[in-house]
């Protein structure tokens, strides 16, 4: 059973999308609130200790991307799966220059997909 983090504005889109997954059944949520900063999410994945972490590319706040989020984690040491959460795939991520584990592309089907085939390589 993974942990699973989401950062993310958009709420309503999030749950549906997890209630939808069937992630349920085999993973944990872990907290979700709306994306505030990338320090409240550095100290979110800090404290909750996260095994996979979805990241939307917009955050609704100016000049800040899912990029940023990502790149901050991973230079704070963070070594737990990554996945792209974006209506734009992986692309947008991978333009800003940033690696990220997978995409889930908000979309359930792939949601479960991603985090089934990360976590069972743990």
């Amino acid at each position: 059973m993974a942990k699973i983090l989401f950062v993310d504005d958009r709420l309503g889109e999030i749950i549906r999308q997890w209630q939808l997954s069937g992630c349920a059944s085999n993973h944990e949520l872990l907290l979700l609130e709306p994306f505030d900063s990338i320090e409240r999410t550095c100290q979110m994945v800090d404290t909750l200790e996260p095994n996979v972490v979805l990241v939307g590319y917009g955050l609704g706040k100016p000049n800040i991307t899912g990029a940023d989020v990502v790149r901050s984690l991973r230079q704070g040491g963070y070594n737990g799966n990554i996945i792209a959460n974006s209506g734009g795939g992986a692309e947008q991520f991978n333009r800003a220059g940033v690696e990220i584990d997978g995409t889930a592309n908000r979309n359930p089907r792939d949601l479960k997909m991603v985090v089934d085939n990360l976590t069972k390589r743990r």
